[in-house]
C-alpha cells in the first residue's frame, strides 16, 4: 500500500473507531445523565481532566518520542526492543513514585485541585487509574507507530465496550454513581496493561532490559515537549477548577457535556494525524519533503472534510443534547458553537506542528507556542470564568487556540519549504464557520430549550447548500478521482 493510502486506510479505521466509541458514548447520554446530576458529572469530568494532566507528568512525554525513534531503529529489532521495554519500566516506576508522593499530600491536592471532591475514594482511585492508564498510552503509541491500524482501531472499541459494560452495573445495577465510573476505568487500566505486555511480547518488540542510553536520548528528545503537550490539558484542568470555585461542580459537569460535544471535531482531526503523522515523517526521513509539492493539496482535502464535521457539530448539538440528555443539561448546547470554531482553528495546527515534531531542534521549541497558549488561556479564564461562567472558559480556549496556531506558524516558517499554507487553509475552513453562525440565529433567538422542526430543516438546508458549495469547488479534484478510479477498473 502506497504511503498516503496507508494514511487514509489508517485515517478510516482511527475515525471509525473512535466515532463508533463517541456514538456509544453518546447513546448511553440519556442513562448517565439520567443517573448522574450535574454534580457527579462534574466530579467525574474534573477527575479525568486531572489524568490527561498526569499522564504526561508521569510519563515525561515518552509517548510521543516512539513513532519518532521508530522510525530511526526500526531496521535494529534488538535496539527497538529494548527502547520500548526502557519506556515502559521507567514510566511504570515514576507512575508509583506519583501516587507515593500523591496519598502523602493528598490533603493539599484535595485543597488546590478537587474542591468538594473527598480523596478517599474519588482521587485514589483516579491515581491507580493512572498508573495503568500511562501504559495504555505507551501502548498506542507503539501501534501507531508500526501503522497497524485496524488492530488499534478494533482494539479501541473493544476496550470501550468492556469499560461501559462494567459501568452501566456499577452505575445502574449498584447505583455507585461517579464512584462506579472512575472504578470501571481503573479496572480496564490494569486489563489494559496486563494485554500490552503479552501483546509486544507476542509482536517481539518488548524485551524487559533498561537501556539507559536509549531511554536518555528519548527523555531528550519527549521532555521539552513536556510543557507543550501538558499546557494544553492543564488550561482546560485550570478552567474547570474555577468554574467549580467560582459557580459548582453542576457547572463544571454541563461545560463538560458542550466540551464532549466539541471535541468530536478533535476527535476525528486526531483520528487522522494518527495516521497522517507516521507518513510524514517518513516522507521528511527519505527526503521527500521538498520534492513532494501536492502535499497542500491533501492538507485541503482534509480540511474540507473537517470542515463537514465542524457544521454538522455546530449546527445540530443542540438538538441532539436536548433529545439524548435529562432537562438538567438542556442549554449546555449554547456552548458548544465557541468551542467548535476553537477546534476548527486548532486543525491547521496539526499540519504545522508535525514540521517541528520531526525536527528535533525546533521539536523543543513548541512549549513557546504552548505554554504561552496555555497561558493566556488560564490568564483569561480566571478574568472571564467569574463574569460569565462556563462561555467565558470557552472563550479564553478559542483566543488561546488561535494565539498557539500563529506561532507553530511562525516557528515552523524555518522548516515547512512551501508543503503548507496557513491562508489557504483558512480560506478552506472559513466558509463552514461563518455557516454555523447563520444557521443558529433562531437557535439563539427563538428556540434556545426547546427542539422545532422548522429550526431543523432550516439547518438541514445550510448544511445541504454548504455540500454543493464543496462539490463545486473541489469538481476538478473529484472528476480527475473519479476518472482515475474507472481508469482502474478498467485495468
Amino acid at each position: 500500500m502506497s504511503g498516503k493510502k496507508t494514511v487514509l486506510a489508517n485515517s478510516f479505521y482511527y475515525t471509525f473507531s473512535s466515532f463508533l466509541v463517541k456514538a456509544f458514548g453518546f447513546f448511553l447520554l440519556p442513562v448517565y445523565t439520567a443517573y448522574l446530576s450535574p454534580g457527579d458529572y462534574g466530579i467525574t469530568n474534573l477527575v479525568h481532566s486531572f489524568l490527561s494532566v498526569a499522564t504526561f507528568i508521569v510519563s515525561f512525554s515518552l509517548y510521543a518520542a516512539i513513532p519518532r525513534f521508530y522510525v530511526e531503529y526500526k531496521e535494529d529489532q534488538e535496539k527497538v526492543k529494548s527502547l520500548f521495554g526502557s519506556i515502559i519500566i521507567f514510566t511504570f516506576i515514576m507512575g508509583m513514585i506519583f501516587l507515593g508522593v500523591s496519598i502523602l499530600f493528598s490533603k493539599v491536592m484535595v485543597r488546590f485541585l478537587f474542591t468538594g471532591i473527598p480523596f478517599y475514594p474519588y482521587v485514589l482511585i483516579a491515581l491507580i487509574t493512572l498508573l495503568f492508564q500511562s501504559l495504555h498510552t505507551i501502548h498506542e503509541n507503539i501501534l501507531k507507530a508500526i501503522q497497524k491500524g485496524k488492530f488499534l482501531a478494533s482494539l479501541s472499541v473493544i476496550v470501550f465496550l468492556l469499560q461501559t459494560g462494567i459501568t452501566i452495573v456499577f452505575v445502574v445495577v449498584l447505583k455507585l454513581g461517579p464512584v462506579g465510573v472512575l472504578l470501571s476505568q481503573a479496572i480496564i487500566s490494569f486489563i489494559y496493561s496486563i494485554f500490552m505486555v503479552f501483546d509486544l511480547r507476542k509482536r517481539n518488540l518488548l524485551s524487559f532490559s533498561f537501556n539507559w542510553k536509549l531511554l536518555k536520548r528519548a527523555l531528550s528528545y519527549s521532555i521539552p515537549i513536556i510543557p507543550h503537550n501538558l499546557s494544553t490539558s492543564i488550561a482546560s484542568f485550570v478552567s474547570k477548577i474555577f468554574i467549580n470555585n467560582s459557580a459548582s461542580l453542576a457547572s463544571v459537569g454541563l461545560y463538560g457535556i458542550a466540551m464532549q460535544f466539541g471535541s468530536l471535531i478533535d476527535l476525528f482531526q486526531i483520528s487522522v494525524n494518527k495516521a497522517f503523522t507516521p507518513w510524514f515523517f517518513n516522507v521528511l526521513h527519505e527526503g521527500k519533503g521538498k520534492s513532494d509539492i501536492d502535499q497542500m493539496e491533501f492538507a485541503k482535502i482534509l480540511l474540507s472534510l473537517y470542515s463537514v464535521i465542524y457544521l454538522g457539530i455546530g449546527l445540530f448539538s443542540q438538538e441532539v443534547i436536548l433529545l439524548m440528555t435529562h432537562s438538567r443539561y438542556a442549554l449546555a448546547w449554547k456552548v458548544v458553537p465557541i468551542l467548535v470554531v476553537a477546534f476548527s482553528v486548532k486543525s491547521i495546527y496539526y499540519f504545522y506542528v508535525n514540521i517541528l515534531f520531526y525536527h528535533q531542534e525546533a521539536a523543543r521549541k513548541i512549549f513557546y507556542a504552548s505554554v504561552s497558549g496555555s497561558f493566556l488561556d488560564i490568564s483569561l479564564a480566571a478574568i472571564l470564568i467569574p463574569r460569565f461562567g462556563m462561555y467565558g472558559a470557552a472563550l479564553s480556549f478559542l483566543i488561546a487556540k488561535i494565539c498557539i496556531v500563529i506561532i507553530v506558524v511562525i516557528l515552523s516558517r524555518k522548516y515547512n519549504q512551501g508543503m503548507f499554507d496557513v491562508f489557504g487553509m483558512i480560506r478552506t475552513i472559513l466558509p463552514s464557520i461563518l455557516l454555523i453562525g447563520l444557521g443558529l440565529i433562531f437557535s439563539y433567538t427563538k428556540y434556545e430549550a426547546v427542539f422545532h422542526w422548522g429550526n431543523f430543516l432550516y439547518k438541514c438546508v445550510i448544511v445541504g447548500v454548504y455540500l454543493l458549495m464543496l462539490i463545486y469547488r473541489n469538481r476538478i479534484l473529484i472528476s480527475s478521482l473519479l476518472k482515475k478510479h474507472k481508469l482502474q477498473r478498467i485495468l
